[in-house]
């Protein structure tokens, strides 16, 4: 780097060492050429001579030894500056160089955690928009009470929070849907690795008790918004009912879901021709059978039949039907192998436009 332009070139530089117009650098000068000529050096040590004459001339600030320096500072803020951003706030980035040019230090790995302890509390879903999915309870009169589910669009509150307090708080749009906790406070919910703590307010009808099946509700509700939870710890007023001492998990669906229900057309839609039907079931020999009549009356004005699951396992099924303009009810069910009578029957009434 070329400096002090605007020095003349045959002007001496003020900044040299050896400035002629310095008397102490001439004297200097004179004892050193005395003591030189006096020497007859050999070549080798006349080059290193001729190195240091050379090394004297420069500045301060171009000296080997401060460059040297000067750049390791530079390669040490450098490195620094490379840690804090590969580092950034996990802990996997602290990747350290060690003073050997040919190791690298990698962090200690984390002590083992002890089995016992709990583990940490993992951060509530994040709130979306979009459905939940919301059991309810209806007596099938061939089987006694099961679960139905209801598809409930979410406001924007976390999934489970969002569809327990629909559970709790809003009729099912089938009037043939109950609950258990209806009208029940959602005091407090929390995830724990795999495991979800539930703290309800006693429910109305907790004078009669709180049933296996309205534990089911709850436990369906849960694991059907958040598919990372397998288990639920229900408590009641801070404590467990006796009904649900330790987590619950899953009952097996054929246990404790309708056998047949189904999912469109909703209760109360308004819907075009044709009608796309859908829901699911398992019946004897996997048919799911329908019947389409006027509403509040009798008479069928279409039928049909079409697969779902059978045996126990539970299996999709949908057909469409074409309908004038006008209001209807419309049943899946399974049909009886011995007289032919429906069996678990599910019904949604629905506008055709």
């Amino acid at each position: 780097m070329t400096y002090h332009e605007n020095i003349p070139r045959n002007t001496p530089d003020p900044l040299d060492p050896l400035n002629p117009s310095d008397p102490l650098a001439a004297r200097l000068r004179a004892a050193l050429t005395s003591e030189a000529d006096m020497v007859n050096p050999s070549d080798d040590g006349l080059q290193r001579i001729r190195a240091g004459v050379d090394s004297a001339r420069r500045p301060w600030w171009q000296h080997p030894a401060t460059l040297a320096v000067a750049a390791a500072a530079v390669l040490g803020l450098a490195a620094g500056g490379l840690a804090v951003a590969l580092g950034g706030d996990g802990e996997e980035g602290n990747v350290v160089a060690s003073q050997s040019s040919d190791e690298v230090q990698t962090p200690s790995p984390s002590p083992t955690k002890d089995a016992s302890e709990p583990p940490s509390p993992s951060p509530s879903p994040m709130p979306i928009e979009g459905d939940v999915f919301v059991y309810y309870v209806m007596d099938d009169p061939d089987s006694g009470p099961r679960l139905y589910r209801e598809q409930r669009p979410n406001i924007g509150m976390d999934p489970v929070t969002m569809a327990l307090t629909t559970m709790l708080t809003e009729p099912a749009l089938d009037p043939d849907y109950s609950s258990e906790w209806n009208g029940t406070k959602l005091r407090n919910y929390s995830v724990s690795g795999e495991t979800a703590t539930i703290d309800l307010g006693s429910p109305p009808s907790s004078a009669g008790g709180i049933t296996q099946l309205g534990v089911q509700q709850i436990v369906y509700t849960v694991t059907a918004n958040d598919k990372t939870v397998k288990q639920v710890r229900l408590l009641v007023d801070g404590a467990a009912p006796s009904t649900a001492t330790e987590a619950v998990s899953r009952a097996p669906m054929v246990d404790v879901q309708g056998l047949v229900w189904l999912l469109g057309p909703t209760e109360g839609a308004t819907v075009s021709s044709p009608v796309a039907l859908s829901g699911v079931g398992t019946a004897f020999e996997a048919t799911i059978s329908w019947q389409v009549r006027r509403e509040g009356a009798d008479a069928v004005v279409a039928e049909g039949f079409t697969s779902g699951g059978a045996n126990g396992e539970f299996g999709e099924f949908d057909d469409t039907v074409e309908l004038e303009p006008g209001t209807y009810e419309m049943r899946a069910f399974e049909s009886s192998a011995e007289d032919g009578r429906p069996l678990h029957t599910d019904s949604k009434t629905f506008t055709v436009e």
